[in-house]
């Protein structure tokens, strides 16, 4: 049973990509309309899939046969505590871009083809979530990526045509010069260890030698562009503040994380860490990040581009504790990724809300919020808290837990090397307050400074601006309502990962 459920995750997204092509026939809005219960259709299937493999191991194999055996590619997927998670935050955040699609289209043109771009990248990602074998990891890694370069062509910001040329296209040669790297690495492991199947390498793979270091950080590259991390994160900014409102959501709270996955599952098993500099340097660039994220979005005019600075920097934090080589440190991953997709998700679903109604996203022409749409001005202050790591929380625990798993490194790894970047990491949360606090009270209670200020203060594109729907809170609400769950109970997540996670370090 457990076999067809896992086969069916990644079938069914295609299956309806099929069926809104010929809805779409009849109208555009039908396609749209039947994309969205496809969607629906996929979150519940992805949770009876996880009721289902609940305690089940990788080494259990329910999908496990041959693909390409001339050279040892299997169609290998299995399911456990840290992909779980990732399979339901994709789930849900699509099903929420898509049901949001219904309502509120974007401009660019027919709104079923990127209905169904959308379902196809929900079949690459959970692909690439399920993969065991690192070839079918790269197969649906890329299967994700390309559609991402439609969506922002076509449908991005419809005043700036080149701008969003160049940003999709930045998007596509980053991250599929990224995946080439990748996938080299993969097939020098694949040399040393002598199989693509990453669940016999964690177990029984020792990386030693100069050819298992270059492998490991050619994997580690082509995912550090994915995740992103400082300094390969160029391509992010322009890509959000070009992308249509779900183009951004489904960027930031999915795709981003199979970059920071990828680590977890496919470069903690080929490292060593005890090898000198490739650690260490690897937890430096994502402390940089950090605090380099904070500073930017300090001198940020734009809503979205903000918001896109600060996955930067939570995104460090995800690598930080990544490259602790702890249990800990893989408990904070998973949770901060988890974190990240709803708070951030929420963010842009909100910013994409704010610019429909008043037609930018320029804080320089916005204030005053709370008199004008209290409760889009609310939501967008308990997002900017969470995102901030305000206990209580999903941000917080995953920001603190990164930075304990810091305190405490692997015995390997240089504990005061790792103790100092824990400091900076702290300092870094400090500055993510700075400038969330800098944007509500501009945003939500402040006034447009007129030296600055291009233009006056936004009016509503056109008559009295509309404050939350009853749509958009069936959109937004199981994000809002999941990241207050996981503040108050992070045991939800951080118990069952615990136990799976000995298993990418090459524990039993």
């Amino acid at each position: 049973m457990n076999a067809w459920l896992l086969d069916g995750l990644v079938a069914l997204p295609v299956l309806w990509v099929g069926l809104t092509v010929l809805a779409a026939r009849r109208s555009d809005r039908a396609g749209t309309v039947v994309a969205a219960w496809g969607a629906v259709a996929v979150l519940a299937w992805s949770v009876a899939t996880v009721l289902a493999t609940a305690g089940d191991g990788l080494a259990d194999r329910p999908v496990d046969v041959a693909w390409v055996e001339a050279v040892g590619i299997r169609w290998h997927l299995g399911l456990d505590a840290i992909s779980s998670p990732l399979v339901l935050l994709t789930t849900l955040v699509l099903a929420c871009a898509l049901i949001s699609l219904v309502r509120r289209p974007p401009a660019g043109g027919s709104t079923a083809p990127l209905a169904a771009l959308l379902l196809l990248i929900e079949a690459g990602v959970l692909g690439s979530f399920l993969a065991l074998d690192m070839v079918l990891f790269f197969a649906f890694f890329e299967v994700a990526l390309i559609p991402m370069w439609f969506v922002i062509r076509q449908w991005g910001d419809p005043h700036d045509p080149a701008g969003r040329l160049r940003a999709a296209t930045r998007f596509l040669v980053f991250t599929v010069l990224g995946s080439a790297l990748m996938l080299v690495g993969f097939v020098l492991v694949r040399a040393e260890a002598g199989t693509f199947d990453i669940v016999r390498i964690a177990a029984g793979y020792h990386p030693s030698g100069t050819t298992a270091v270059l492998a490991s950080v050619l994997v580690g590259l082509g995912l550090a562009v994915k995740t992103p991390l400082w300094p390969l994160h160029i391509w992010l900014p322009d890509a959000h503040s070009s992308a249509p409102t779900v183009g951004s959501v489904v960027l930031a709270a999915v795709l981003l994380k199979l970059g920071t996955y990828g680590l977890l599952r496919f470069w903690l098993p080929v490292t060593d860490p005890s090898w000198e500099l490739l650690v260490p340097v690897v937890a430096g660039l994502a402390v940089v990040g950090i605090v380099y994220a904070a500073l930017a979005c300090l001198a940020q005019t734009d809503l979205k581009r903000l918001i896109a600075y600060s996955s930067v920097g939570h995104m460090g934090f995800v690598v930080l504790a990544a490259a602790t080589f702890t249990v800990g440190g893989v408990q904070a991953a998973v949770f901060a990724s988890v974190a990240h997709g709803l708070i951030t998700g929420l963010l842009f679903f909100v910013a994409g809300a704010v610019k429909d109604r008043y037609g930018t996203g320029d804080l320089r022409r916005l204030s005053a919020l709370y008199g004008r749409v209290p409760h889009t001005a609310a939501i967008l202050a308990f997002a900017a808290m969470a995102s901030l790591g305000l206990p209580g929380l999903a941000g917080f625990w995953g920001e603190m837990l990164a930075i304990r798993s810091a305190v405490f490194p692997a015995t390997a790894l240089p504990r005061d090397t790792y103790v100092v970047l824990a400091v900076l990491a702290a300092f870094g949360v400090i500055l993510t307050s700075a400038y969330f606090l800098s944007l509500l009270r501009t945003l939500l209670q402040g006034v447009p400074d007129p030296d600055t200020a291009p233009a006056p203060v936004a009016e509503p594109v056109a008559g009295p601006v509309a404050d939350v729907s009853g749509w958009d809170w069936m959109v937004w609400g199981p994000l809002i309502v999941l990241t207050v769950t996981l503040g108050v109970a992070p045991g939800l997540l951080l118990g069952p990962v615990a136990e799976a996670a000995p298993s990418l370090l090459g524990s039993p």
